[in-house]
């Protein structure tokens, strides 16, 4: 079944209403040559995965589906759709670009134990290896894990999600990219990640960012069911709070939020 979406999961205000419905999203979108054909379809053949408003939170900004789909229906719509060649053929541009990113981050926390929540291929934990971390990386798509193996064997990968963790096991640097936007329960996941942050550790998370309402319905990073959430820099902020001392949302040149959240 399921489930209604009672509060933003940005600022958890109660004070949000319908943008548009999914029979005007789906109009839209077919228009479009891109994967969003393909989730429009995807919903009307189980309807468990389908939304029926695009809500916007009146306080902070975020857009979000009023549905969210159980687990099971999530599950198996990323196994029909999911797929690795892409992040393949980008691998060794990712760890370059990574290995910036890392380097910077690195500056921020003392220790260097790093994990990436959502690791894909691996390319994020082979650059924090490189910058001196001792790296992990957690993934939900068993393939994309055979592959960070074959490709970096030199770091440690576990099947799973952000619960998959080691028990007790806590980081200075954990990464989490593109991650939070696809997560039915946000309250549930933040206070999950938290939890790997060690003390005077420091979380690094993007995600993309709630568009303007009247451009809402167009945008590419709008694509339930796979995109349940976009945050505003206002509600991704406010969504941290409650977990870390310090949430940063930094500028940025591309759209998108990019948030460091400091433990205390």
């Amino acid at each position: 079944m399921r489930t209604t979406r009672a509060q933003c999961p940005g600022c958890k205000s109660k004070e949000f209403e319908p943008v548009f419905s999914r029979k005007e999203w789906t109009s839209f979108v077919e228009g479009e040559n891109d994967q969003r054909r393909r989730f429009a379809r995807a919903m009307d053949e189980n309807a468990s995965l389908a939304f029926e408003n695009m809500l916007l939170c009146s306080l902070c900004g975020t857009a979000f589906t009023d549905f969210v789909p159980p687990d099971s229906a999530l599950s198996d719509f990323y196994q029909q759709y999911y797929g690795n060649s892409g992040y393949l053929a980008k691998a060794s541009r990712k760890v370059s670009l990574n290995i910036r990113r890392i380097f910077v981050l690195k500056l921020l926390t003392r220790g260097r134990r790093f994990i990436d929540v959502g690791c894909n291929v691996g390319c994020a934990v082979e650059a924090a290896r490189r910058n001196g971390f001792a790296a992990t990386g957690l993934e939900l798509d068993a393939t994309a894990i055979e592959h960070a193996e074959s490709l970096f064997p030199a770091n440690r990968f576990i099947v799973g999600g952000v619960t998959a963790a080691p028990v007790g096991e806590v980081f200075d640097l954990v990464y989490c990219t593109e991650v939070i936007e696809h997560v039915p329960d946000t309250a549930s996941f933040i206070d999950s990640i938290s939890k790997l942050v060690a003390p005077g550790g420091i979380l690094s998370l993007t995600c993309p960012e709630a568009g303007a309402r009247d451009a809402l319905i167009g945008m590419p990073e709008l694509r339930p069911p796979e995109h349940l959430t976009l945050f505003s820099h206002q509600g991704i902020k406010s969504a941290l709070a409650p977990w870390f001392k310090r949430v940063l949302v930094l500028p940025n040149f591309k759209s998108g939020n990019q948030v460091i959240a400091f433990k205390a």
